[in-house]
């Protein structure tokens, strides 16, 4: 965006430039041509009176002699002629009026006409300039005197000026642009370079962000504020929805511990085990949310640092944890793969995904794989169970959503939440869905470490 404001402010003060260099440049052509056609005028005139006294008395080699010198100094042709268009007397022997412009002015000036101005002499043209005058006294025309000037030197001149005014408008807007344009956009735009970093940052979850609101234009400085104060109301809304959690979380953890050994205490005194058996399991599922929720409120709320973490190791460490639970349970991992996360995420994602397939695909065979994939490292769980039902595949990993066929089977529905939640907090990814030949399989992929230093996260 920068490289475009100062490309385009460079283009309109180059066209400003161009503005006042054309009229300079024009005025100052036009201003040498009247001059050398002034001067030529002159002579023209001089030379008509001597071309009169010369037609009058029939003596032409004082005028010729007058011409030759004329055109050794002044350069250029002079032409005299009679009545009848004969040349009597040139600056160049062997000249005659034959050549289109020299005819036109003969005619011209034979009719009793004066020259008009001619147009203005340009670098890239080069006709000469041809000026004609009658040659007589009173309405009596007995001839004309012709006389042609190159204009070499006004075109050599007008191209000097012209080179010179176009040097100084690039040497103007060079450093115009280096030195003003450049400083100003870069004002402009360091704002919104700050906003962007700093919407980008609050995207991923920082919610401490904020930009400086005292640099920049007005408009910007006001956007600035803005920003902060809708970045300090997300945070005031997040904090307070965590809470919210929180309180609720701990408020309801002791009427609930109050309450199973109330349950307890009833069980034994009127030894009706299964109504109060079932009444426990429904407290302790209760008990079982309110931890999940608390945990769930607390994805965010601090800033994490990820560091490399072995999932290899990790996760062959908590299979053998899960392998009295699963009957047949499958596990290829690498000797070793190094991710970018915190060293808990393996422990957690597993924990939730081995737990779903030992509960929902009971019996059936469950696969662990790990493989690296470009930047990531991607840790799979498969079951051979059941799977879901194809409408219950897009709200999978939803806060405390359970399948059609799942609902009476113990769980909180929170477990693949608290995943995908954690597994986003630093760049990563969860999905879940139908595994080929069956089942469900569900992938957490984590950034790759590659010897980068680790990075605060929140």
């Amino acid at each position: 965006m920068r490289r475009r404001l100062v490309t385009v402010a460079a283009a309109l003060l180059g066209m400003l430039l161009v503005a006042l260099m054309v009229p300079l440049v024009n005025a100052y052509a036009e201003d040498r041509t009247q001059d050398v056609f002034v001067r030529r005028l002159t002579d023209v005139t001089r030379f008509a009176v001597l071309a009169e006294r010369a037609l009058e008395d029939g003596h032409f080699n004082e005028l010729e002699t007058d011409l030759e010198r004329y055109a050794d100094v002044y350069g250029g042709t002079v032409v005299v002629t009679d009545a009848n268009s004969v040349v009597i007397a040139a600056s160049t022997p062997g000249a005659d009026a034959r050549d289109p412009d020299v005819a036109r002015a003969v005619e011209q000036a034979l009719s009793g006409s004066g020259t008009s101005p001619p147009p203005t002499a340009w670098p890239w043209q080069g006709d000469p300039i041809v000026l004609g005058s009658p040659v007589g006294r009173d309405a009596q025309v007995l001839g004309s005197v012709i006389l042609v000037t190159p204009t070499d030197d006004i075109r050599s001149d007008v191209g000097v000026r012209l080179g010179l005014l176009v040097l100084a408008g690039l040497a103007v807007l060079v450093l115009t642009a280096v030195g003003v344009v450049g400083p100003f956009v870069r004002w402009v735009l360091r704002p919104v370079s700050s906003l962007d970093e700093a919407a980008l940052k609050l995207a991923e979850g920082d919610l401490s962000t904020r930009v400086p609101a005292l640099a920049g234009p007005p408009e910007l400085r006001h956007l600035a504020r803005s920003f902060n104060q809708m970045a300090d109301n997300v945070e005031t809304s997040q904090q307070q929805q965590r809470d919210l959690i929180a309180d609720a979380s701990h408020q309801l953890g002791n009427p609930l511990t109050a309450l199973r050994l109330r349950l307890e205490n009833l069980r034994a005194t009127t030894g009706d085990e299964g109504e109060a058996d079932l009444a426990l399991d429904e407290a302790d599922r209760l008990n079982s949310i309110v931890e999940s929720l608390l945990d769930l409120s607390q994805v965010g709320a601090h800033q994490v640092t990820a560091q490399p973490v072995d999932v290899a190791a990790q996760a062959r460490h908590r299979c053998e944890m899960w392998a009295p639970v699963i009957e047949h349970l499958e596990v290829d991992l690498p000797v070793s793969a190094t991710a970018l996360a915190t060293p808990d995420i393996v422990d957690v994602a597993l924990d939730a995904l081995l737990d779903n397939a030992a509960k929902f695909a009971a019996g059936s065979r469950v696969e662990v794989r790990l493989r690296t994939l470009d930047d990531h490292v991607v840790l799979s769980v498969r079951d051979h169970g059941r799977g879901l039902h194809a409408d219950d595949l897009s709200q999978v990993g939803a806060r405390f959503f359970r399948g059609r066929e799942h609902q009476n089977i113990g769980g909180t529905g929170l477990g693949l939440a608290i995943v995908r939640a954690r597994v986003e907090t630093f760049a990563g990814h969860f999905a879940i869905g139908p595994a080929e030949g069956g089942g469900l399989v569900a992938e957490v992929m984590l950034p790759r470490w590659t010897g980068a230093q680790p990075r605060s996260l929140k």
